[in-house]
């Protein structure tokens, strides 16, 4: 079968190995999609994480099962929450499987992982309807939390990003309004738009300095500062401002698949819409990999089909 083997920074090659077969509590799965993340892209581009989950935003079906599983089938449709997804084929344990109704389009399973995240995110953050929330950029994993903050009923979201096809999008996504931050202070603008307070969550979505600081100046006394970006550099941050106004600072990492699940099967999230592109797994690195990294204006989510 054809894999995208990772041997270092900007060097991942589409290989012929053999397929993997399933042990004990394992399900082998036939790939569908596997969505490049921004994990993904950081390894791509920095080098691996401690614990790398390369390729793990899965859907496919089950073709075959070892010894001792127990609630699924052949011919099951899941999502495998397991790295190594860039491939024909993968093997997951039973627990990191979750069975996917027949109504959920691929293309909507695919984004199931990602979405995942946003709500657990919301959750942990314990974002409610009646906040006034700022999402700092408008990439896969913010416009995700746009869709989920809008589907709780926060009708207030501002959302700021420096591309213009991302502010466009996150505008038809139902974002109140949009801004770019090369253009303007954000701080200054959130506390004019919310008589002078700030705004109840600010949500960083990107990973980088200056998108934190947005957050950090732009939520009030007692708010709440949600980060679900990746930070690959160290961030110096003055936090006087953080400890006079009492904010709550979190960080989160984990997914909770069912509540998106959830949101999929019965609210009518429709988190493919951010889907800009499907490609085949032999052109990761050049259309995938590599067009995300150099544009941004083109590309947000790319799904890999094996």
């Amino acid at each position: 079968m054809k894999k995208a083997v990772y041997y270092g920074p900007k060097d991942v090659r589409v290989e012929k190995v053999e397929e993997p077969e399933p042990q004990a509590g394992q399900a082998k799965v036939k790939v569908k999609y596997c969505g490049l993340c921004g994990s993904d892209l950081h390894e791509y581009l920095h080098g691996p994480f401690p614990i790398s989950p390369f390729g793990h935003e899965v859907c496919g079906e089950i073709v075959e099962l070892g010894p001792e599983v127990e609630g699924f089938q052949v011919g099951d449709r899941v999502n495998a929450f397991q790295k190594d997804g860039y491939a024909e084929y993968m093997v997951a344990p039973q627990e990191r499987l979750l069975k996917l109704p027949d109504s959920v389009s691929w293309e909507r399973a695919a984004m199931l992982e990602p979405l995942a995240g946003a709500a657990y995110a919301i959750e942990r953050g314990g974002v409610k309807s009646d906040d006034t929330v700022l999402i700092a950029g408008a990439g896969p994993v913010g416009l995700l939390v746009l869709l989920g903050v809008k589907l709780l009923g926060v009708e207030t979201v501002y959302i700021t990003d420096i591309s213009e096809s991302r502010r466009r999008i996150a505008k038809e996504l139902g974002a109140s309004a949009v801004f770019n931050p090369a253009e303007l202070k954000i701080p200054p603008k959130m506390k004019e738009l919310t008589g002078g307070q700030g705004v109840d969550v600010a949500i960083e979505a990107v990973g980088i300095e200056a998108t934190l600081k947005d957050c950090l100046a732009s939520t009030r006394y007692r708010g709440t500062v949600i980060i679900q970006g990746i930070f690959t550099e160290k961030v110096p941050v003055h936090m006087l401002g953080f400890v006079t106004r009492e904010m709550t600072m979190i960080g989160t990492n984990s997914i909770n698949s069912a509540l998106a699940l959830d949101w999929i099967e019965n609210k009518g999230i429709e988190p493919e819409k951010i889907v800009t592109s499907i490609i085949p797994l032999d052109q990761i690195s050049a259309n995938g990999f590599e067009a995300l990294a150099a544009d941004k204006e083109k590309n947000i989510k790319i799904l890999i089909e094996p």
